[in-house]
């Protein structure tokens, strides 16, 4: 996944709305949503070329953890970042999650960013170029590809259009992030296409206090797929 919004807000209660782009190798196998692990119950996308997820929601606690690459065409490592992910999103409780993601040794894994959020705090690492685990303090954050604190011009400006549109009531909030997701606009345009490199699918997820209130999927690039609703396990 190569650009990743998280967007927190307190309207009647606590809220995170999740706003995510998979850039990827065309021909990379992949599976839509779908329960990943049951107990606790993980839900999220499954690569099927290097294991794990790219995005995954912890539906019993009501928290998410999504990764990008750090850097495009990186070496692979020991460890795959989507296995990270699932295991993150394994844990208890966010806390628990946290405390994994700080003991484990980051270099061993593929060059990444990752995001691990639920509707009351916000949490960002990565190991390039250099392990890190801190919490955001901002209410809009925004990954892509490159350093977190060397954002590209395409993260700084998907973060201020989602800044900007936060206020907005839920349903209206969840069309204008959709209609971002699919924009073309500028030289590096949020929804890419290229012949062997694009935009392979995109979520928009909201969490709602504990709770997964809303996980809507484009298996496609979006500005052609809509959007639908993913229906969650009980």
């Amino acid at each position: 996944m190569c650009l990743l919004l998280a967007l927190a807000r307190d309207v009647a209660g606590s809220e995170l709305w999740i706003a995510a782009n998979r850039d990827e190798r065309l021909d990379r196998p992949w599976q839509p949503p779908r329960l990943l692990v049951a107990d606790p119950p993980v839900f999220g996308g499954r690569d099927l070329s290097g294991g794990g997820s790219w995005l995954a929601v912890n539906l019993r606690a009501g928290f998410a953890a999504a990764v990008t690459n750090a850097r495009r065409g990186a070496r692979p490592r020991e460890r795959s970042r989507g296995s990270l992910v699932v295991e993150l999103a394994a844990e208890r409780t966010l806390a628990d999650a946290v405390a994994l993601l700080s003991e484990l040794d980051l270099t061993r894994y593929g060059a990444f960013n990752l995001l691990l959020a639920d509707a009351t705090a916000r949490w960002l690492a990565s190991n390039e170029p250099a392990a890190r685990v801190e919490r955001a303090e901002a209410s809009v954050v925004a990954i892509g590809n490159d350093p977190l604190e060397a954002p590209s011009e395409r993260v700084v400006l998907a973060r201020a259009r989602a800044e900007r549109a936060a206020g907005l009531a839920g349903e209206a909030l969840a069309k204008r992030l959709e209609g971002l997701l699919a924009d073309h606009g500028g030289e590096d345009p949020i929804c890419r296409h290229g012949e062997l490199y694009g935009t392979v699918c995109s979520s928009v997820i909201t969490l709602v206090g504990a709770k997964v209130a809303r996980y809507r999927f484009a298996p496609g690039p979006p500005c052609i797929t809509a959007f639908a609703a993913v229906p969650l396990p009980e």
